[in-house]
């Protein structure tokens, strides 16, 4: 629900303002906001921050920002506790992690350089193997230069081209050693002697010829050597960069808490002074202004009044008319409901004296999901994967509140599974574990079609009902009396539909028309040609509730139609795998399509009825 909110003023002399942030600070219950007169009052103007809160800001976002790369530069141990560090302790924690942070910087670079080398390296793991045995072959031979080459396969009438070229240039004095590399590439091995150097390199800057280039440490050394060399290091370099991971390892263990830790509150020092923007001054006082929900107003300042007496006076003062859908929303639900504020995070937060639909989609979507499945099967093992995946993602709220809805709706399913007598469709029955204690889905698709049809009148017509309670608390009594007369449309239309299908007694007909022909009248004259409209769209909004039995109807046939494939089979094993896998993907579909579906009835056919987005978040200044 929107908890209802109090605009306080804080005032006090300028000695004080620094204290009194504190206090806010640790409150956390004040969202802050610019005093709107600041700019335009003669006496009351933005208070500047001062030259030396400035260079203070300047430091702690420099070291904010060191300790966030140190952070990054760390993996997080499996399991650490973030130190608390008090504002007035961080530059000694600051100059702590100075050595710390000097070690993590220096063991980083080494692990980059050490994995850089071993890529180098790993590079010419393909010519190491190919071509260093034939050039062990040749390594006596100290007046002849050695280089190595590789050839696209493509281009296979190249190397004998090029042989006949370095015959011409070294009169036949020279030799060349030819293997396969891979696929796509040959590689050679060309030997002459050094006079001829010049002319066979520029023989070689020819295309599809690539001269084997080493890398800058291995260029001056004889090409087997640097082969033997590169080889020796892929050997070590492994394990030297896993010694380097431990050392980091380590030190993440013994302070990523306290780095952690000193972040934050550095991060808490950073917005205390960017606070000072939203306060106004005068000569000698400050004055600060924000919202407060009114159940935390009276401990505010009663803490107020115990640390400062009255030095600083905190007073609740008038929202103006104007204010109004400028005051910050703060929704609290009862801890059952909570989980259920997901859904809101898709939207605009409501506006201010609106409605929260939060308690509503509690309520109704575990019952539009339990409908859908309706399996005692599927429901057990929807519960156990959320149960499994809430506590697989507790630390992250979204995934957490997520699958605790679907746990919530799974035990739906299963209390529906118990009606309908289901238990993987009709294996339970099969098995004469369980009977249908309601209806047979399969065999009661026009009593299931009535059922969702009345469950989408009531569900629109509440959705009307909110929005008519909710424009009578604001005082809007023309947008109150169109939504009255816009359920009345609805109702009296379904009414007559009622007497004509005789469900409802003719009796009824003559009152019945009248006030349709009244209501419609009436919700013409209050919203225009858009009442009509928003009639026809009423009644389509009713028959997208007939999905419930639809997708409901499909889930039970899949799961039919695996038994029953199951059945035919001969084998126990294959009956089991056959049935296993059409179960498996419909239970996949029992999780996806009835919670899109159920999403899909609460935001389009519901919410449109009464929410009213726009609202601004309440965010109180509150630390890290």
């Amino acid at each position: 629900m929107i908890k209802k909110m109090t605009k306080v003023q804080i005032i006090g002399p300028k000695g004080y303002l620094d204290e009194c942030i504190k206090v806010l600070h640790s409150a956390a219950v004040v969202h802050i906001e610019t005093h709107p007169s600041a700019e335009s009052e003669e006496f009351i103007s933005r208070l500047p921050i001062e030259k030396e809160k400035l260079k203070e800001k300047e430091l702690l976002d420099r070291s904010a920002e060191r300790l966030k790369n140190l952070l990054l530069l760390l993996n997080p141990p499996k399991a650490y506790r973030t130190i608390k560090v008090g504002s007035e302790d961080v530059y000694r924690y600051l100059e702590t992690l100075k050595p710390v942070e000097e070690s993590v910087i220096k063991l980083s670079a080494r692990k980059d350089s050490l994995s850089e080398e071993l890529s180098t390296v790993s590079k010419y793991e393909r010519l190491i193997r190919g071509v260093a045995p034939i050039v062990s072959r040749l390594g006596g031979l100290r007046n002849f230069d050695i280089v190595g080459l590789t050839i696209e396969r493509t281009r296979e009438n190249i190397p004998q081209l090029l042989e006949a070229e370095v015959a011409k240039i070294t009169e036949g004095s020279y030799q060349v050693y030819q293997r396969d590399l891979d696929e796509t590439t040959i590689g050679m091995v060309l030997t002459y002697p050094k006079k001829y150097a010049g002319q066979i390199r520029y023989l070689l800057s020819g295309r599809s010829i690539n001269e084997i280039r080493l890398p800058d440490e291995y260029e001056e050394m004889p090409l087997l050597n640097a082969l033997r060399l590169m080889q020796r290091k892929k050997e070590e370099l492994p394990g030297r960069i896993q010694d380097v991971e431990r050392e980091l390892d380590w030190t993440s263990e013994q302070w990523y808490g306290t780095i952690a830790g000193a972040m934050r509150a550095v991060e808490d020092s950073v917005d205390e002074i960017g606070v000072i923007n939203y306060a106004s001054h005068t000569k000698f006082a400050f004055l600060i202004e924000g919202w407060v929900p009114a159940d935390d107003f009276e401990p505010l300042r009663q803490r107020f009044e115990n640390l400062f007496g009255d030095r600083i006076l905190l007073r609740p003062i008038e929202v103006k008319e104007a204010e109004e859908d400028e005051t910050p929303v703060y929704i609290r639900n009862p801890r059952l409901f909570r989980p259920f504020e997901v859904f809101l995070a898709a939207l605009p937060p409501p506006k201010y004296g609106s409605v929260d639909p939060t308690p509503f989609v509690a309520i109704f979507f575990p019952i539009f999901f339990g409908l859908i499945v309706g399996d005692i099967g599927y429901g057990v093992l929807i519960f156990i994967l959320s149960v499994f995946l809430r506590h697989r993602f507790k630390s992250q709220e979204m995934f957490k509140n997520i699958f605790t809805v679907l746990m919530i709706s799974s035990i739906s399913a299963i209390i529906f599974g118990i009606f309908f007598g289901e238990l993987f469709g009709d294996l339970g029955t099969r098995l004469k574990i369980i009977h249908p204690l309601l209806l047979h889905r399969e065999e009661a698709l026009k009593t299931l079609l009535i059922i969702t049809l009345i469950i989408g009148i009531g569900h629109v017509a509440l959705g009307l009902l909110i929005s008519v309670f909710s424009n009578l608390k604001r005082k809007r009594g023309r947008e109150a009396a169109a939504k009255i007369s816009y359920l009345l449309v609805v109702v009296s239309f379904l009414g007559i539909l009622g007497i004509k299908f005789n469900y409802i007694a003719s009796s009824f007909l003559i009152p019945d028309v009248a006030v349709f022909i009244i209501s419609l009248i009436t919700l013409t004259v209050l919203e225009g040609i858009l009442g009509p409209i928003e009639f026809i769209e009423a009644l389509g909004n009713i028959l997208s509730y007939v999905r419930l039995m639809a997708i409901g109807t499909a889930s039970v046939i899949m799961a039919l139609v695996a038994n029953r494939m199951g059945s035919m089979s001969e084998s126990l094993v294959a009956a089991i795998i056959i049935a296993g896998l059409i179960h498996t993907l419909n239970l996949f579909l029992s999780i996806l399509s009835p919670s899109i579906q159920s999403m899909r009835l609460h935001y389009v056919e519901f919410f449109s009825k009464f929410y009213e987005g726009g609202g601004r978040r309440y965010v109180p200044f509150r630390k890290r």
